[in-house]
């Protein structure tokens, strides 16, 4: 299976001017041991090989670590087999799973913790010029159920031998010219579209049998309780926010009379607001309730991050339009009884909760004041007020970068955010996670076509990056000229 994250690579100029370093002898990762390993040149073939020993690896029954060996330059990049090690669990499923699930040329290894285990590794690809002024990168992901990834780094492992150390020899012509200079990066200046924002969160408020009014000493109600008070009091204790409307959606699980259900979720709800207003947390009439019989969404997620084998079938039966709401529930008790037990005693509990969102606008800042925010408040600022501090600070600076970063954290779904985070990705040499920002983002954007252009010229897509260019420069975006004007070099070069 693929990998949910992309390979990420953070190389710098400095990773393309080493032109001679030799294999480290040994790296030591996660208990993994990894030695003797070689990449070189033969016979117009890359030959990589390394040996791997796990004796001193421990994993968890149900995750995978994926080494994969990446050969790039720092623009162009070769994916080769990853070497997979499951636990005990892990491996049961693929195993279940057959042929199908896996990836070919990967090597799978089932991990028997406290075991001896080596694993010899050694494959080749056909040898391209680009490969140099490469080196070898292992990326190691630790992946949970369904592959699903928990994290990756990056280690560099090897680096290509120049053609003197390898008894070649040196190259002439194109190859010893100076290389086209750096593209130029358009960035986007977000539009000033309001300051609206939400405080969102879910509590799991309980009533005795025959009870809708609120008891705070029930159960776990003080601290469920005490969640939407901090929510709350988080938003009207600044006085730079206005509350514009509170609204409740209350749950109740799928188990149980559909009709009782129904009340019973139309009760906590209310409950709930009555709570706001009785202690003066939010005027009655900012607050509009809803509810809802089942929490279906909320199953649903919760069902595609478990290991339950069935879990697109059970969905499909919550998504099923032929079958009426009140029979749902009893139709995946018949179905699936095991999975129905357990989903009932571990998850149904969690289902009967109230969602709640405020609503509230906050002020404009000056200049001054984003820049006393942006570090420990940015929320409170908008894309643009981000992007107005960011404008204080010369391009490419350290304090640039960062506060560009700070806005698509701040608002990962601005366009503008996550073109102007991409350009700061590529101007470090990090194309994957550029094209990570870049994914989204309207096509028609005139900015995200020069990016996108930069992101094909690095990966030697010149076709590509010449039409994206050329639409960017239609549409106005003054870099673009520039930029076809060195594609023309690099493409010279390259012919």
């Amino acid at each position: 299976m693929k990998h949910f994250v992309q390979y990420a690579f953070a190389f710098c100029a400095m990773l393309l001017a080493a032109q001679v370093s030799r294999a480290q002898e040994t790296i030591v990762t996660d208990g993994v041991q990894i030695s003797d390993i070689t990449m070189q040149r033969s016979s117009g073939r890359l030959d990589v090989a390394m040996d791997l020993d796990l004796t001193g690896m421990k994993i968890k029954s149900n995750r995978s670590l994926w080494i994969t060996p990446v050969v790039t330059d720092g623009n162009r990049y070769v994916e080769l087999p990853a070497v997979v090690v499951d636990g005990r669990r892990r491996s049961i499923v693929r195993e279940r799973q057959g042929d199908g699930a896996l990836v070919s040329d990967n090597i799978y290894v089932r991990r028997h913790n406290h075991r001896m285990q080596n694993v010899e590794y050694e494959t080749d690809i056909p040898y391209e010029r680009w490969m140099d002024n490469s080196k070898l990168v292992l990326q190691q992901e630790w992946c949970a159920c369904r592959d699903r990834s928990l994290g990756a780094e990056m280690i560099t492992a090897a680096a290509m031998p120049s053609a003197a150390q390898q008894g070649q020899p040196q190259q002439g012509g194109a190859s010893q010219q100076m290389q086209p200079g750096q593209p130029k990066m358009a960035y986007a200046t977000p539009a000033d579209d309001g300051k609206m924002r939400t405080a969102q969160g879910t509590a799991a408020v309980y009533f005795p049998v025959s009870k809708s009014d609120i008891q705070s000493a029930y159960m776990d109600n003080k601290s469920e309780l005490e969640k939407i008070r901090s929510t709350v009091n988080g938003v009207s204790g600044n006085a730079d926010n206005k509350i514009s409307s509170v609204h409740l959606m209350g749950y109740a699980s799928p188990e149980g009379p559909y009709g009782f259900n129904k009340t019973l979720a139309a009760n906590r709800a209310a409950a709930v607001k009555d709570y706001l207003v009785s202690n003066n947390l939010v005027d009655a009439s900012l607050i509009t309730v809803d509810s809802a019989p089942a929490n279906w969404d909320a199953l649903k997620q919760m069902l595609t991050e478990s290991c339950i084998n069935d879990y697109r079938r059970i969905i499909a039966v919550i998504d099923d339009p032929t079958i009426k709401p009140e029979n749902k529930n009893a139709e995946i008790r018949r179905r699936f009884p095991v999975e129905y037990d357990f989903m009932l005693r571990t998850w149904y509990p969690q289902l009967r909760v109230t969602d709640y969102t405020v609503n509230y606008n906050v002020r404009p800042y000056t200049v001054d004041e984003a820049k006393q925010l942006v570090y420990t408040n940015p929320i409170q600022l908008s894309p643009a007020e981000i992007y107005m501090v960011a404008l204080t600070f010369e391009k490419g600076s350290k304090e640039w970068n960062d506060i560009i970063l700070i806005a698509v954290q701040t608002y990962p779904q601005s366009p503008e955010s996550r073109v102007n985070a991409a350009n700061v990705a590529m101007a470090n040499g990090n194309y994957t996670q550029a094209a990570a920002y870049l994914d989204g983002v309207p096509a028609t954007m005139p900015e995200a076509m020069n990016s996108r252009g930069i992101l094909a010229m690095a990966q030697g897509n010149y076709q590509q990056a010449m039409t994206l260019f050329q639409q960017a420069q239609k549409a106005g975006v003054r870099e673009a000229a520039y930029n076809i004007s060195l594609l023309k070099q690099l493409m010279q070069a390259d012919s």
